[in-house]
């Protein structure tokens, strides 16, 4: 069976598919991660809630109801007289805005005197104004403490009233219903007593008018002596007796005078005849204008006294049918109301809040989000090491490995250490390059503890720090002395390879020449034995590394190495550093980034792996390290060990 030589992420994880879809479980995730913040607001608004709650002045809030009449009474100047009227949608509109205006306002604020009211009444240190504005800002702060509406198509006015005074609050609700009754009806009162004025002067005038016509009348019947009832008949009469005298005397000659002045007296009887008749018709005449005159001085007269007669029955425009009592709890604040709005306010606050640092948050969590990234497997999860002790300091990685092997800060180490047996098993496939994005991310642990945790294995181990700057492993395993260099590792080899006998098997080749060498290295730089199976080369900045260097190092020390160890492990300078790491990329087998968990970024990791493919890098995957597996367990990002019976042997109890 050929072994597998190649490895892509797929191979690992080919059955499992990326969900972007936040679910319940996620949402609970982002909020536990983000609890401190979430906290802090929902504090920080109670605490705001409570302050405000306690500096607030407390308002308190009654209701009255007035209700409008079916019908309003007007009266019609042109009869004068009272007329009904259906109320409509305008009207009851209109008595709306009455019920707003400044003008009610101003009634109101009369009849309660309000000027009295501490409530209404200006700030001692206020600058003085005139009496005019002191009216106005006294009816502005009348009209903001109540307001009228209408519910629907009724007749039926609501009257709510709000002030710091629980009696003035009913005083004010009470008071805009009394005022509006008192004004439409003295208005209305007023309306009859204007129209009664009017009927009495008119009343008075078509009296004298009556009397002018009848004084006119008697003076034309004695002018005209039409108050002798026999006048006409006697004007008839001697026109009959003159007709009568000059028909019998026209024919005789000798009386010819006489006719002549029986024809004179007739024509003067004809005339006094017509004269009469002409005064009496313009006597009837003036009788029917005289008798029409007197109709409607009777008329006048008779609503005069109806109108005088409702001025004491003036129905009422509105009923108050609700009053307002006297409030005996204040409407606002509410404490518990507001408490309860507040918290939820508070909590979808909090919410949003947490995702909007959920979304600004790009630090690196979990295997998902890697995946994610830059489409890596997350080979394995690194614990992070507990502090010991009083002064609270952590245990180097070799000492942690042997004092709590079954911890699982080892347990995840064996996992990448079972993974990387099972995908690379041939002999060739033995060198790993350790890396990170940046500096502090763990790279050197990491490093130094898988190769330890190897060599507990029964495996022997290399490790190479290649990390000339600041030679973390070195660090970590506490050893002082000289470096190495890669062009003198490469030229021992040469040397080696020039000897007929070969070297002994498990005897590294370059230990065994390096003591043999005193006159170009001393003692100290022979790779130094940490455990059993356990050794590390420090390699120092003594030249470049040059392609040309770098080849031979691939080419000659590196197959060297791979028949004395069964694993080299490589710890290299940052990628988004220094470029060194993107160099030794070609020497390793495969690499493998560490992520510090909760710290790396996101794009940070993006560039790093870009910059390693760029290089012609094989990359294995990630290692989360540093990782709190109570925390992950509870962020639900890949750890499963905090809650059940082997957390016993997680960091902070070991």
């Amino acid at each position: 069976m050929t072994a597998q030589e190649s490895f892509t992420p797929m191979m690992i994880e080919s059955s499992q598919s990326s969900d972007e879809r936040i679910g319940v479980a996620e949402l609970l995730v982002i909020l536990r991660r983000q609890a401190k913040i979430a906290v802090f607001i929902v504090l920080a608004v109670m605490s705001a809630a409570l302050y405000y709650l306690s500096t607030v002045e407390e308002r308190f809030v009654t209701r009255a109801m007035l209700v409008l009449t079916q019908q309003e009474t007007r009266i019609d100047r042109a009869l004068a007289q009272l007329e009904s009227f259906d109320l409509s949608r305008s009207i009851v509109e209109t008595e709306l805005d009455v019920l707003r205006s400044r003008e009610f306002a101003a009634s109101l604020a009369e009849r309660l005197s309000l000027d009295d009211e501490p409530a209404f009444a200006r700030a001692a240190d206020a600058p003085p104004i005139s009496e005019a504005e002191r009216q106005a800002e006294l009816i502005d702060k009348l009209l903001a403490s109540y307001s009228v509406s209408r519910s629907g198509e009724s007749l039926a006015i609501e009257i709510v009233a709000e002030t710091a005074d629980p009696e003035l609050t009913a005083a004010i609700a009470n008071g805009v219903a009394e005022t509006y009754i008192q004004r439409t009806t003295s208005e209305r009162r007023s309306e009859i007593q204007r129209s009664v004025t009017f009927l009495e002067a008119r009343v008075e005038e078509m009296s004298a008018d009556v009397g002018a016509m009848e004084m006119k009348i008697a003076d034309f019947v004695r002018e005209n002596n039409l108050d002798d009832p026999t006048r006409l008949n006697r004007l008839v009469a001697e026109q009959m007796r003159l007709q009568t005298l000059l028909t019998t005397i026209a024919g005789d000659p000798g009386r010819s005078a006489e006719v002549r002045r029986s024809e004179a007296d007739l024509v003067e009887a004809e005339d006094r005849l017509r004269r009469h008749t002409s005064a009496s018709l313009s006597l009837g005449g003036m009788e029917r204008a005289l008798e029409l005159e007197q109709t409607r001085y009777q008329q006048a007269i008779s609503r005069l006294y109806e109108l005088e007669t409702q001025l004491d029955f003036v129905p009422r425009s509105a009923r108050h049918v609700t009053e307002a009592r006297v409030p005996v709890e204040a409407d606002w604040p509410n404490t518990k109301v507001a408490l309860a709005l507040s918290f939820l306010a508070a909590v979808i606050l909090a919410f949003v809040a947490s995702l909007l640092f959920e979304a600004l948050n790009r630090r690196v969590w979990s295997e998902m989000d890697i995946k994610r990234l830059t489409g890596l497997t997350n080979v394995g999860s690194v614990a992070r090491i507990p502090r010991r002790g009083i002064m609270r300091r952590k245990p180097t990685p070799l000492q942690f490995l042997s004092t709590d092997p079954r911890s699982v800060f080892n347990e995840g180490l064996r996992g990448i250490l079972t993974l990387w047996l099972n995908v690379y098993r041939t002999s060739r496939s033995k060198v790993i390059m350790v890396t990170s994005s940046l500096p502090n991310e763990g790279k050197s642990t990491v490093a130094l503890s898988l190769a330890g945790s190897a060599a507990r294995d029964g495996l022997r181990v290399l490790v190479l720090d290649l990390d000339v700057h600041d030679q973390g492993v070195t660090e970590l395993a506490g050893d002082k002395r000289a470096s190495m260099s890669l062009q003198w590792m490469v030229d021992k080899i040469d040397n080696i390879d020039k000897e007929e006998d070969p070297p002994e098997l498990g005897e590294p080749p370059i230990m065994r020449h390096a003591s043999e060498e005193h006159s170009e290295v001393g003692a100290d730089e022979q790779p130094r034995r940490l455990a059993e199976g356990l050794d590390l080369v420090t390699v120092g900045a003594q030249g470049r590394l040059n392609p040309h260097l770098l080849m031979e190092v691939k080419a000659k020390l590196f197959p060297h190495l791979r028949t004395q160890y069964d694993l080299i492990v490589i710890d290299t300078p940052p990628v988004l550093v220094l470029n060194d790491a993107c160099r030794f990329g070609s020497l390793a087998d495969a690499v493998l980034v560490v992520v510090r968990w909760g710290r790396t970024k996101s794009d940070e990791l993006r560039e790093t792996h870009a910059r390693l493919n760029r290089s012609g890098a094989h990359v294995f995957g990630t290692i989360l390290n540093d990782v709190d597996p109570r925390k992950q367990l509870r962020y639900h990002t890949g750890g499963y060990l905090g809650s059940s019976a082997y957390g016993k042997t997680l960091p902070d109890k070991a």
